[in-house]
């Protein structure tokens, strides 16, 4: 049976006075998750200032925002639930989409961490910050524009993820504790940004690494202790690589691995592919 909830934030006159006025209109929802036993999200959002995080709760979100009128329209969100999966969307939907004052545009998401998911978030111009930590993901895909922010996994994924993909713009973006994502494969797709990757976290298994680098620039942390095979084009002369660790062994050119990384169960392979940009590697604990 599928069933379908549909939200709009309303505004009175008088509101709508009082918010191009200057004031922000505040919006709540609580979503309850009626039987589903799993989740798929879907977030997409214009410019302004992002935050999800996770909590131990019975609805399957929670959702607080505050915007300027003159900027957002209304927030939407559709909930129904398919079978034994809850589906998830939500919008902002904007009146303009140049020149907008992401500080009058302010979104906190609350995701429970009792029913497996996939996440695809989609964000514009914005400030974000999102944390993951102890949720269980099936699945993530990320695709962000110009952006700033920190996304985190704080603490293990206690699923196994299978694809987990992020396609960055012109951004400046921090990831933390990526291992704790438990993921199979993971891709990045990186622009004319600056970006931080910490892979350190706890791994089962084997995990793929892809990393692209257009125009911008990448810091790598790769957790010390872990086997790894790094494999890299070697880039043009526009582009470098520096692995930064004595004990890495080049076995042939564009290639490095761990001495005991033919041998173990759980290792980490990492493909890297430079443009016309610079990424350093590092390892620690």
């Amino acid at each position: 049976m599928t069933r379908f909830v549909v939200v709009f934030a309303v505004m009175t006159p008088l509101l709508w006075n009082v918010a191009l006025a200057g004031d922000l209109e505040q919006y709540t929802k609580k979503v309850e998750a009626e039987g589903a036993k799993e989740l798929k999200v879907s977030v997409e959002l214009g410019a302004g200032e992002f935050t999800i995080d996770v909590a131990d709760m019975a609805e399957a979100a929670a959702l607080e925002a505050k915007y300027d009128r003159r900027y957002v329209a209304d927030y939407e969100i559709n909930y129904r639930v398919k079978g034994s999966t809850g589906i998830l969307d939500v919008e902002s939907v904007l009146r303009r989409k140049k020149n907008i004052d992401t500080e009058r545009n302010l979104c906190h998401l609350t995701l429970s961490t009792r029913y497996p998911a996939t996440i695809d978030l989609d964000f514009g111009a914005c400030d974000a910050q999102v944390d993951l930590g102890g949720m269980p993901l099936e699945e993530f895909r990320m695709d962000i524009g110009a952006a700033s922010g920190e996304i985190e996994f704080s603490a293990p994924n206690p699923s196994r993820m299978e694809h987990f993909s992020i396609d960055a713009g012109a951004a400046s973006l921090e990831f933390n504790r990526l291992g704790n994502a438990n993921f199979d494969e993971f891709s990045f797709d990186g622009g004319a940004g600056s970006f931080d990757l910490d892979f350190r976290g706890e791994y089962h298994g084997e995990s793929m690494i892809d990393i692209d680098i257009g125009l911008g620039s990448a810091d790598i942390i790769l957790p010390a202790g872990v086997p790894v095979q790094i494999i890299t084009d070697n880039g043009g002369w526009l582009s470098s690589v520096d692995i930064h660790d004595d004990d890495i062994e080049e076995i042939r050119n564009g290639l490095w691995e761990s001495d005991d990384f033919d041998e173990a169960g759980t290792r980490i392979v990492v493909e890297l592919d430079v443009g016309l940009g610079a990424v350093d590697i590092y390892f620690k604990k």
